[in-house]
């Protein structure tokens, strides 16, 4: 690797020199051409006068020590401009309303200055055409603040045709380089930061739940979680990695919850689990009858959770009939939720309007797969509550609805059917 420094010395003196005629933002104007060559990246840091904000930051930080040696090192370095952008940003400013890197707490100016260099390694950007060297290519790279914490998140580089963006940035960062003895300095329109930002809940392995049971939440950010709260109660959790939490459903648990995930980065937005008013679990919250073929309240011969599911032997056009015990309101829920389980493929009708049950253009109806739990969701809109007074109800129907024969003793079964 030394001769091919040595190959590159010549001709990347000559494309500096032919750069800093056109450019200004990044002049070294401490340093002029081949004398670049023989500094190290440390010192070319230092020398250049578009770089003094960071410079500073080293400074106060004490970390000249570790930087300042003849160890590899690649630079990611913000100019003056947008570091001083992103201080006045976070509010480090002094009285007369000017950036100070000064205000910024020592640890958190630390993990800044080590967020933004690489060691171990001297890859530059910019290809010599001809020229053998070692390169810059896209990918992710531990930096040294990951050295220090290995929560925060890696170095994102994308390198597309000599441009290098940073961490993600919308602006590119320059293509020109500045090369030493021990590496580069790269020349940054962005900060860097690696800090995870707040957790986020993308999914949750079951829309159902009983305590005890144990689902995984799916995500993104789940670093340094602290808690998994469902409403105001803590459950216990197992943190598998960044995007996958396995939590235990508590013991208070009722039929529905908000779930929030909380790291030390902040706390995700909330997701539903469960139903807020669940009209059969295990039992019936209520009244039911029906007509045709017989009902079984609390069957066990299928059931999608729990203990029990209601068994009803149907025919066509037969259906049963569940009346809450209290007075429900249409404006209050979005969903109406239930699994059903069919024997046979067929139609079913759902009606909330308790004032006129059998009136099929005050429902909707639902096509079920037989041989397996349906899990249906329904919008409220469609059941039509702008026909119901007042919006309120406390009855249910559920209708066969096929218009075709089915065999005698064709069955379907509920399981927790409610309200979201």
């Amino acid at each position: 690797m030394k001769n091919i420094y040595n190959k590159v010395k010549h001709i990347a003196v000559c494309v500096f020199l032919a750069v800093a005629v056109s450019s200004c933002n990044n002049d070294i104007e401490d340093i002029g051409g081949a004398e670049q060559n023989y500094n190290t990246a440390y010192g070319l840091l230092h020398a250049n006068t578009n770089l003094t904000t960071f410079a500073k930051a080293i400074e106060l930080t004490g970390l000249e020590s570790i930087l300042n040696t003849t160890e590899d090192f690649t630079y990611f370095v913000p100019d003056n401009t947008t570091l001083d952008a992103y201080l006045v940003a976070n509010g480090y400013v002094n009285d007369l309303g000017y950036p100070d890197i000064n205000l910024v707490p020592v640890e958190n100016l630390k993990q800044l200055v080590l967020s933004h260099v690489v060691k171990g390694f001297k890859k530059r950007v910019a290809k010599l055409e001809g020229v053998e060297a070692d390169y810059l290519e896209t990918g992710e790279y531990a930096t040294m603040a990951n050295a220090v914490n290995p929560d925060l998140y890696l170095l994102s580089i994308n390198v597309t045709n000599g441009v290098l963006k940073v961490n993600g940035s919308d602006k590119v960062a320059p293509g020109l380089d500045y090369y030493g003895t021990n590496g580069f300095v790269n020349v940054l329109s962005n900060v860097i930061e690696l800090t995870p930002p707040a957790p986020v809940i993308t999914s949750l392995s079951q829309v159902l739940a009983s305590p005890g049971d144990v689902i995984t939440i799916t995500g993104q950010n789940f670093v340094k979680v602290k808690s998994v709260r469902f409403g105001s109660t803590a459950a216990a959790i197992t943190v598998v990695s960044r995007t996958e939490i396995k939590a235990t459903v508590p013991s208070d648990f009722d039929s529905y919850s908000l779930i929030v995930v909380e790291t030390d980065f902040g706390i995700s937005a909330s997701s539903s689990i469960g139903l807020k008013y669940l009209l059969y679990e295990d039992s019936l919250k209520g009244t039911g009858g029906g007509w045709g073929g017989e009902v079984i309240w609390q069957s066990t011969e299928k059931v999608s959770r729990g203990t029990y599911s209601i068994k009803k032997v149907i025919g066509n056009w037969e259906g049963i009939t569940m009346k809450s015990n209290i007075i429900l309101n249409t404006t209050d829920y979005q969903f109406f939720k239930m699994s059903v389980f069919s024997t046979e493929s067929t139609k079913i009708f759902v009606n909330i309007n308790s004032n006129d049950l059998y009136n099929s253009a005050k429902g909707t109806t639902v096509t079920l797969v037989p041989g397996q739990w349906n899990n249906i969701s329904i919008p409220i809109s469609d059941l039509h509550p702008e026909l119901i007074s007042g919006g309120n109800f406390d009855e249910i129907l559920i209708q066969e609805f096929s218009g075709i024969s089915l065999t005698p003793g064709s069955v379907i079964y509920i399981d927790d059917l409610g309200f979201l």
